[in-house]
């Protein structure tokens, strides 16, 4: 069975003038259990942050993203329920500006374009309790990486390819493919804050117009600002220079302005960082959830 579901679980039902209790489907179920957990909410990287090198590395004086407004949460159901194990996608469309100053005067004067974004990732949920257990008894067991992307997808020609982070040099998480599930207790690791970590991302440009290419920014539990600009220079924790390997180093700090506990790899586009006016946002991101230690 597959079937999509957009609305949340019916609260009561009206018969002859009383409220009753309703009958929850098992799809009620999950699409509140998918609707309220942490781990499979997708943040909309609206953050702040330190844009790096500035104008020398080719980046403007500032820019972020303000969120306009999210679309009902879509759950879409690839096998049926009643076999105690299903697998899900969850998308939500994303509406945002793109605010970004050029003028590198000390004043801060952005223009805007235009983000009409989508994120999606699937899961998998079990269940593992009695059915007058929260949300029936279905759990969260294993997940994907959440992607970001265009809603017109013929636009978008910058993609990430590849995520690792490491603590203390010991990789303890990567992806190279945004399909591949990862099991919540056990596959997806705690950081607790003051962990050096680094972290190291790659991505491809289908049609490149500038060097560079595009650029690289980390957002997560990162001092000061909860994003930062990725290097390929073989300095600030790059351990090779231009080998299209991007990097950051830090310690993690969980006291700054963010939305969850969590890591993603965000490129943008070049083109769309060379002006204020022009239509042309291009960026793509794959976002994990992180256990907070």
């Amino acid at each position: 069975m597959k079937r999509l579901l957009v609305a949340t679980a019916v609260l009561g039902l009206v018969i002859g003038g009383c409220v009753q209790d309703p009958v929850l489907t098992d799809e009620d179920y999950i699409y509140d259990l998918v609707s309220s957990s942490s781990m499979a909410s997708m943040g909309a990287l609206d953050n702040k942050g330190e844009n790096g090198g500035g104008k020398d590395v080719g980046l403007p004086e500032a820019w972020w993203r303000e969120l306009i407004g999210e679309g009902s949460l879509t759950v879409f159901f690839e096998n049926d329920p009643e076999a105690g194990v299903c697998t899900v996608t969850v998308t939500r469309n994303l509406d945002a500006i793109f605010l970004i100053d050029v003028e590198h005067d000390g004043i801060i004067d952005p223009g805007t374009k235009t983000i009409a974004d989508f994120r999606t990732r699937r899961l998998i949920v079990e269940r593992t309790g009695e059915g007058s257990g929260p949300h029936g008894g279905w759990e969260l067991v294993a997940l994907t990486p959440a992607t970001y992307g265009l809603r017109d997808e013929s636009s978008q020609e910058v993609f990430i390819s590849s995520m690792k982070l490491y603590r203390d040099d010991e990789l303890i998480w990567e992806c190279s493919n945004p399909d591949q599930f990862y099991l919540v207790d056990g596959e997806i690791p705690t950081v607790s804050e003051g962990d050096f970590l680094r972290f190291e991302a790659e991505a491809i440009h289908l049609n490149p117009q500038f060097q560079p290419e595009f650029f690289l920014f980390v957002h997560g539990p990162c001092p000061t600002w909860p994003r930062h600009l990725l290097y390929d220079n073989g300095l600030f924790g790059d351990r090779v220079a231009e080998d299209g390997v991007f990097t950051y180093e830090w310690y993690a700090e969980g006291s700054q302005v963010y939305h969850r506990w969590g890591i993603a790899a965000d490129v943008i586009d070049t083109d769309t960082m060379e002006d204020s006016e022009e239509e042309d946002y291009d960026s793509g991101a794959w976002g994990m959830p992180l256990h907070r230690g």
